[in-house]
């Protein structure tokens, strides 16, 4: 009989898509995210959240494309069935609450906080060989799409999720080829011996006041242009963009970053930073991951990167720095003595390339041990060092992505009201010449 039950529930695992079930993602891609050395290629990604789209009320696709090589750009709208039946009322209601078309009378105000969501934006892999966070949002979609408990219908009730699988999906799909073809050999950790984006390279991220790039308009439209996005421009309030740092150090940044803070950006803005950064790092801490740190590495004051845009148009721009894998193989790092610790590293970029360096020429080698082990308010619970994986920055990623989704639920009325002074104090200064 207990064969006979593995048989049977083998068969319905086959026949469930044809049913008209979602197939999860181990049934679709034939492994779970994050598997060592294995890795979902951005098309079949497409193809999959395609496939949900078409069976679920609760997600609807989007192909803002071409990319630079004619492939799709993707973007997913994801709430509750109602919500997505009235999305063009509440993509109204957003936009109102940034001021298009003029000041919003009393009457649209109130409609706006009685019935607006909180739209937040979320964005992934920019940089190619940072490819964690497009293996992540396959079982975050998933999830959102089939899921039935009281936490993610909190979600969909009072969050309008818009979701960027990849901001470069030209070059998650050269990430994924080269990995492929190098996996088993001992060239597997070595580096792409091409640009991340054909014109760009990594820095694809730098071009948010440019706007040089088809991916960067594309995003623009997404966030602020109705005309260039088909209709899409959604003025989201809080914008997230997901990376990936080096291997020696914290296994996470959650923001706020540090100082010096722009003087340009209404301060509201960075206490809402702090408040749902540190959401992110306390639903981490309340899951027992370790390494979580924040005011590190990354300033405030900064122009030229992808969410920190969004403070120049009162949005909440967010960032998160995940450690990194070698790609999908797995790091190991000698532990660290916590009672001798070493003058911590610099955190640098030319560490982070002798880092890259280090591993392709001696990929059997563990890495050296953390240096920055000493606990301290942005770094409660520093990382001692271990193996690694790319399941380790999916499962990370998963939890902050979460975080700041149910924060945001939570939050919704407060979010509007505060977002909505912030624009009100932006047109006031501005009529007075005082910005």
């Amino acid at each position: 009989m207990p064969r006979f039950i593995h048989y049977l529930a083998a068969l319905i695992a086959l026949v469930a898509p044809a049913m008209g079930a979602i197939p999860s993602p181990e049934q679709y891609f034939g492994f779970r995210m994050g598997t060592d050395r294995k890795l979902a290629r951005y098309d079949k990604i497409v193809q999959y959240f395609q496939l949900i789209a078409e069976q679920s009320g609760r997600v609807r696709f989007h192909n803002l494309g071409p990319t630079t090589q004619n492939h799709p750009f993707a973007l997913l709208e994801i709430s509750s069935e109602n919500n997505l039946k009235n999305i063009d009322h509440l993509k109204e209601l957003e936009r109102k609450l940034y001021f298009q078309g003029g000041p919003p009378s009393d009457a649209e105000r109130d409609e706006i906080f009685r019935s607006g969501k909180a739209v937040v934006l979320i964005t992934n892999n920019i940089h190619s060989t940072e490819i964690g966070s497009s293996q992540m949002v396959v079982e975050l979609v998933y999830q959102l799409a089939t899921t039935g408990s009281p936490r993610i219908h909190k979600i969909l009730d009072n969050v309008v999720f818009l979701l960027v699988p990849s901001l470069n999906p030209d070059g998650q799909m050269l990430v994924t080829d080269w990995y492929n073809k190098n996996v088993g050999t001992p060239f597997e950790p070595s580096p792409l011996p091409t640009l991340f984006h054909p014109y760009v390279g990594h820095d694809n991220n730098r071009d948010m006041y440019l706007f040089s790039q088809r991916e960067s308009r594309m995003t623009a439209g997404i966030l602020w242009d109705s005309a260039t996005a088909n209709g899409l421009g959604w003025f989201p309030s809080i914008w997230l963009d997901e990376h990936q740092q080096g291997s020696t150090g914290p296994r996470i940044f959650t923001m706020p970053a540090t100082d010096p803070i722009n003087p340009n950006v209404d301060t509201l803005i960075y206490r809402l930073n702090t408040i749902y950064g540190q959401q992110q790092a306390a639903a981490l801490e309340a899951e027992g991951k370790e390494g979580i740190i924040f005011n590190s590495t990354y300033t405030n004051f900064w122009e030229g990167a992808m969410a920190w845009a969004g403070w120049w148009h009162n949005e909440v721009g967010l960032l998160t720095e995940v450690a990194s894998a070698r790609v999908a193989t797995p790091v190991v790092q000698q532990k660290a003595d916590p009672s001798h610790p070493a003058a911590p590293a610099s955190g640098a970029p030319a560490d982070f390339e002798n880092e890259r360096r280090r591993a392709f020429e001696h990929p059997d080698e563990p890495l050296p041990p953390p240096r920055d082990i000493t606990p301290r308010t942005e770094y409660p619970h520093p990382w001692l060092g271990g193996t690694w994986r790319l399941r380790d920055i999916v499962d990370y990623e998963l939890i902050a992505t979460y975080a700041l989704l149910e924060a945001a639920a939570d939050s919704r009325d407060t979010l509007l009201h505060e977002i909505y002074s912030v624009n009100q104090r932006t047109i006031e200064e501005g009529a007075k010449g005082t910005i």
